[in-house]
């Protein structure tokens, strides 16, 4: 995909003579609609977020409406995708988006990866999927009995209505590849605990930034969330790595 740039007001260039013909603009319901098969959880104020937090300049008629254009509608996928796939911090992508503004980097938005651990959108319950218990071992391969005691030592929880969710799925099917090699629910409920533990040290960051009453903050304290998430999985991970060479002596 060629470099995304940010739109400017100015309409493109015409031949000497010519009219200049203004880029076709859209609502941001539009740009919604437009958006949402590939990020069913995109909403308004992720988009005005993004805006506030100057990554995307939508154009704005006499009565400030958003107006966006094609060029757009391609930097939010790119936002989005980069925030999904690649986890990235808010600073970093705008960062790349000036250098694609300026002309020194291409944008390339990867299509059939791998669907990452952590990414903003997956801090939302996925509510267009809803799940029963038997859903949830029918998708991962599960016996209903594994599932139960899945239940019961806290790795996946239903909600209110006994329904679960796609996260639920993942996390059931990752459980029984650590179950190949003996992790039994003891094991998985330590896990649960540290991660349980773990959250609650983020959300003492991330909470009062989403209770300060502006706006954007729920978008600006997810986005703190996720880049501290990442950021913990990593450490856990290095340090798990570290541990297992002093054990194995290597």
């Amino acid at each position: 995909m060629s470099a995304i740039r940010q739109t400017a007001p100015a309409a493109t260039a015409a031949k000497p003579g010519k009219a200049i013909k203004p880029a076709k603009t859209m609502s941001i319901g539009v740009v919604l609609e437009r958006l949402r098969t590939e990020f069913p959880d995109v909403t308004v104020s992720k988009i005005r977020f993004l805006e506030s937090e100057g990554l995307i300049t939508p154009q704005r008629t006499a009565s400030g409406y958003r107006r966006f254009t094609d060029e757009d509608v391609e930097r939010l996928r790119y936002i989005l995708v980069t925030q999904r796939d690649n986890y990235l911090p808010l600073k970093v992508i705008r960062e790349q988006l000036e250098a694609m503004d300026s002309g020194h980097v291409t944008a390339i938005l990867s299509a059939g990866e791998s669907e990452p651990m952590i990414s903003p959108e997956n801090f939302r319950a996925p509510s267009a999927t809803q799940l029963t218990d038997t859903d949830v071992a029918e998708q991962a391969q599960a016996d209903p009995e594994t599932i139960a005691q899945y239940i019961e030592v806290g790795l996946i929880s239903p909600d209110a209505a006994g329904l679960f969710t796609a996260d639920d799925v993942r996390t059931v099917t990752t459980a029984l590849s650590l179950a190949e090699f003996g992790f039994d629910a003891r094991h998985l409920k330590s896990l649960r605990t540290a991660a349980a533990r773990q959250a609650d040290m983020i959300n003492q960051v991330a909470e009062p930034v989403a209770k300060s009453g502006k706006i954007t903050a729920k978008q600006k304290a997810e986005e703190i969330a996720q880049q501290m998430s990442a950021l913990v999985v990593s450490l856990h991970a290095s340090l798990v790595k570290n541990e297992l060479r002093k054990q194995l002596g290597s």
